[in-house]
């Protein structure tokens, strides 16, 4: 049985992928279809002459995650060192930075509507702790009127 090596991603095979993912981003979908959107995108490569013939959607999603981080350790350090010199941007980094400004909006939006879902919530709980409250209260007051009605039955 011949041993399969593994490929290495070609500059080709990344820019095929960045322009796929902006194009049409997974990472937006709704929990629990991003998986099956990032196996349609991988299909969707394979059959549009991706240079890889065999992807699937968690080697993308992989991948993808792999140049973002290394396109934001790679900003993060050049933001340390002198930002004096203008380096020539390729079309690799700027659809990294525009996936990556992307994603930061798609996080940004989930957690504020995390964060205000959880503050609706916290009112909602309060309001039926005041409504118990009250309701216990109005019990303790008629608890004794109670025992009145009792006697003239």
């Amino acid at each position: 049985m011949a041993e399969r090596r593994r490929r290495n991603f070609t500059d080709e095979e990344d820019l095929a992928l960045l322009r796929e993912a902006l194009g049409d981003p997974p990472f937006i979908q709704p929990r629990g279809s991003i998986l099956a959107r990032w196996d349609s995108l991988a299909t969707s490569d394979a059959d549009d002459s991706f240079p890889r013939e065999n992807l699937s959607g968690k080697t993308a999603s992989g991948r993808l995650g792999k140049l973002i981080k290394v396109h934001r350790e790679h900003d993060a350090e050049a933001a340390t060192l002198s930002g004096g010199s203008e380096e020539e941007e390729s079309e690799k980094v700027m659809l990294l930075d525009e996936l990556i400004a992307l994603i930061d909006e798609c996080t940004a939006r989930t957690t504020a509507a995390k964060t205000t879902e959880g503050l609706k919530r916290q009112r909602e709980e309060e309001a039926l702790l005041a409504a118990r409250r009250l309701t216990m209260e109005t019990l303790a007051e008629r608890t004794p009127h109670q025992n009145d009605a009792e006697k003239w039955n």
